[in-house]
């Protein structure tokens, strides 16, 4: 997929036997703080100055306090990072590469850990080849997790497994901008009894258990947290999955395809929300909600070609097949409308209960769901399936009959899209949206032309 359809990736330095320095640019000072660098005068015995830095994040973390910043140089640092303060809500703790992508934390248990401590900001490191979990964060609140790349956290091999971000506990927290790929488990975890989490404008990819089909691109079972803006693809299991305690999320403006599941999967949740999302090409059903769930919003949605391929690296694609998927005793509340569906081969258009619809018209006649859904090509930039998929592009073109076409009213729906771009009326193309605007587009990229 080109550029315009994922966040930007951030590159960090390799793994090397000693820590590694380039030239130390420190970033002006405006506040209090502490300097790391493993340049020959570092020390962590001295104050910690610009011209007498620790030698280690581990010391930053251990004293610095609120309304700190402890800003690290470029260099790989073999170590696990235990912050062992709290920060307040005006003056919070920021842990910062002085320049972003250039540091990376690598060798420990966990490359960040996080534990009962309250407004922390980790922002702009790479954190590689942990045994352990990328950034741990639990028992936490208002931890803001920004523009870092996690990789390769855990071994890939049966019965050990790692999350790139994982998130235990913790309210009122913003995860953003991240790529976490070639983990051995979640990319983007949130559990227990998280909620007040945003995930927002995160890339995850490539994560894989490696002997089970398990590891999704961010995995919640925790309720009342929101999913935004992310981009998830080629994980081992399914792009993004809701789970059990997973109730009353929303989760809009994804772009989610070619993962080894479902692009979205809700198992025994309700009032949960996806609006405005684009799943394309995964392996089982693009949208699938099931078991005990119910009450959920379907609307805005972009689902093409889901389900209509045989085998993921060789695990077969025979479950749920589908676009939009509702089963077992999800359909009790559920409302699907406003979406765009399509197939290029023969397949499952929806499900609803106990039954396969291979049409739109088939399906809303026995349902009355999907009074305005449209059964059409939603006309992607570039798309070639068994292609690599880094150089397709969901984005529509002119003509896409999601333009203008959207629900705004619906719950979850944003005033911007997946890069940030506002919406916006396309004067060629009448509007047959409703709600505040008539003229937003459905799935996650807004037309602008």
């Amino acid at each position: 997929m080109k550029a315009r359809s994922r966040p930007a990736r951030l590159g960090f330095v390799g793994i090397a036997a000693a820590v590694v320095v380039a030239a130390t640019a420190w970033p002006a000072e405006a506040q209090t703080g502490y300097y790391v660098s493993g340049a020959a005068d570092c020390s962590d015995t001295g104050p910690g100055t610009q011209s007498q830095p620790f030698c280690t994040i581990s010391k930053g973390a251990a004293v610095a306090t609120a309304g700190q910043t402890v800003s690290v140089a470029p260099g790989t640092y073999h170590e696990q990072v235990t912050v062992k303060n709290s920060g307040t809500a005006g003056s919070p703790i920021v842990f910062q590469a002085s320049t972003p992508g250039t540091v990376t934390v690598t060798g420990g248990t966990d490359g960040f850990l996080v534990s009962g401590k309250a407004y922390v900001t980790i922002d702009g490191f790479g954190v590689t080849g942990t045994t352990g979990v990328g950034i741990k964060v639990s028992s936490a609140n208002h931890v803001t997790v920004s523009d870092n790349t996690v990789t390769y956290s855990g071994q890939p091999v049966k019965g050990q497994n790692a999350a790139g971000v994982d998130l235990n506990g913790v309210t009122a927290s913003t995860v953003s901008g991240n790529r976490s790929d070639h983990n051995s488990f979640y990319g983007f975890h949130v559990a227990g009894s998280s909620t007040g989490v945003s995930l927002l404008h995160n890339e995850a990819s490539f994560n894989a258990e490696g002997w089970q089909r398990n590891a999704n691109g961010i995995d919640v079972i925790a309720p009342g947290n929101l999913v935004v803006g992310n981009v998830l693809h080629d994980n081992e299991d399914s792009g993004l999955q809701f789970y059990t305690g997973g109730d009353n999320n929303v989760a809009t403006d994804n772009v989610i395809y070619d993962n080894g599941d479902h692009g979205i999967d809700d198992l025994n949740v309700t009032g949960g929300v996806l609006t405005g999302n684009t799943v394309f090409h995964n392996c089982t059903d693009g949208i699938n909600v099931e078991g005990t769930s119910g009450n959920y919003t379907v609307k805005n949605n972009i689902a093409v070609d889901n389900a209509v391929y045989a085998a993921y690296n060789g695990i077969a694609c025979s479950r749920r097949v589908g676009n939009i998927g509702i089963y077992d005793s999800a359909p009790n509340g559920t409302v699907v409308d406003d979406n765009v569906v399509n197939l290029t081969t023969s397949g499952t258009m929806y499900h609803w209960g106990t039954t396969s619809y291979s049409s739109l018209a088939a399906f809303h006649a026995a349902t009355g769901q999907g009074a305005h859904d449209l059964q059409a090509d939603p006309r992607f930039v570039s798309v070639t399936t068994g292609s690599d998929s880094s150089t397709w592009n969901l984005a529509l073109t002119e003509g896409s009959p999601a333009i203008d076409s959207a629900d705004s009213d619906a719950p979850g729906e944003q005033s911007t899209d997946v890069i940030g771009a506002a919406r916006v009326d396309d004067p060629t193309v009448a509007n047959t949206g409703v709600g505040v605007r008539s003229y937003d587009d459905r799935g996650a990229y807004e037309f602008t032309g």
